[in-house]
């Protein structure tokens, strides 16, 4: 579950430092991959590219799949980078990406046998289990998923204090269906943010708004921003868990990870991240003017929740005025409380955020901007997006 991942990256980010969510899925190179494609196992690999758009559609199912079957020695799922291994993928007829191809057990590993079915999680698990006869234990990830019909997607659309993204689909459609598992995992990416609704509307029946929202294929997602007069606006981004989570942070002004954590931009201030930077260098007497600083442009904080993130930042300047280590000691508490998973899903925004002011006070590097530069080359997926024709 998605859940799992999320307070994986919550330790991670409140202790500072970079932790993967957990993946199955093999890397394969020429250094390695006579060890693990050897005929003792049954191996299905994946050659793909870092750029190529469907690969990264089709890369949340794969380490679904490859998590699925971490129960089992007898069965691996792995990958090679066949842009950056080209002779491995030469050697095995790879002429495009993704291509997949399953290394039998007791076969010959020179000759595997191509993989022609959907990239979806139901249709590679089906395979995997029909060849190896072993069954992957895949945990769904938890929806939240807002199903809508005509009355409730007027309602929703035109609610200008909310954020709606909503998928137009049919049952039937196959892009729908490879789409769904990733569509689950956004809603549950944005489940603490109230004013964004992650909805569908099986709209394959339904003509009055096939006609309103103009829909002209399957699947058609179309954000309804909050706002007064603020117009519909149609996605038309890859179909990735990224490019989806950097989309909706964009035009709803959220600032999640695909993790559903806070990102280390969030809760920082511009004017007080300065303030602070001179802080760490600065003397006892300085201090004592920048401290007076700090609390004049918390006094012309906007709103509430700006005065509160302002606030913070005093009280951390206040406390390393006495306690030179308080932000490293307050980090490793912080730290600590998460790991003794006493922490609730709904408040390790908050730890994120002291955690993002504490690493200013820290002289850490800022890690904000990569992931800003990082959800923009998301977004830069000049793939193909096709749609299932009415």
């Amino acid at each position: 579950m998605l859940f799992n991942i999320k307070f994986a990256a919550a330790v991670a980010a409140v202790a500072s430092v970079a932790l993967a969510a957990s993946s199955g899925v093999v890397n394969l190179t020429p250094k390695n991959f006579k060890q693990v494609v050897d005929g003792s196992k049954d191996v299905l690999v994946k050659f793909y590219a870092p750029w190529c758009g469907h690969c990264k559609t089709m890369a949340a199912d794969y380490v679904t799949l490859a998590n699925g079957y971490a129960h089992t020695d007898n069965v691996v799922i792995a990958e090679v980078n066949a842009d950056d291994h080209r002779d491995l993928g030469t050697k095995f007829g790879v002429e495009g990406f993704p291509t997949l191809k399953f290394f039998p057990k007791g076969g010959d590993v020179k000759t595997p046998e191509d993989y022609s079915g959907g990239r979806d999680l139901d249709s590679l698990s089906s395979f995997v289990r029909d060849k190896t006869g072993v069954a992957a234990r895949i945990k769904k990830p938890v929806s939240h998923v807002t199903e809508l019909n005509y009355e409730k997607f007027k309602k929703l659309s035109t609610d200008e204090t909310k954020f709606v993204l909503v998928e137009f689909y049919a049952p039937w459609c196959g892009h729908c269906k490879s789409l769904a598992p990733i569509y689950a995992q956004l809603s549950e990416v944005f489940q603490n943010d109230e004013h964004v609704v992650i909805a569908n509307y099986n709209a394959n029946d339904d003509a009055k708004v096939k006609a309103e929202v103009n829909i002209e294929g399957f699947p058609t997602l179309i954000a309804f921003p909050a706002g007064k007069d603020a117009k519909k606006i149609e996605y038309d981004g890859s179909r990735s868990l990224e490019a989806l989570v950097a989309f909706v942070n964009e035009h709803a002004g959220t600032q999640r990870t695909t993790e559903g954590m806070l990102d280390q931009s969030a809760g920082r201030m511009e004017a007080l991240d300065a303030i602070a930077r001179k802080y760490i260098a600065a003397s006892k007497a300085q201090r004592t003017k920048l401290i007076a600083a700090a609390k004049a442009a918390a006094d012309k904080a906007k709103d509430k929740t700006q005065v509160k993130l302002a606030q913070y930042y005093v009280k951390v300047m206040e406390k390393m005025n006495s306690a030179s280590d308080f932000a490293s000691k307050e980090a490793e508490r912080l730290t600590n409380i998460v790991k003794s998973g006493a922490v609730s899903a709904s408040k390790l925004d908050g730890f994120t955020i002291r955690q993002n002011v504490l690493n200013v006070f820290l002289g850490k590097s800022d890690e904000a901007k990569k992931q800003e530069e990082a959800e923009a080359e998301a977004k830069k997926d000049d793939a193909e997006r096709p749609k299932d024709e009415l």
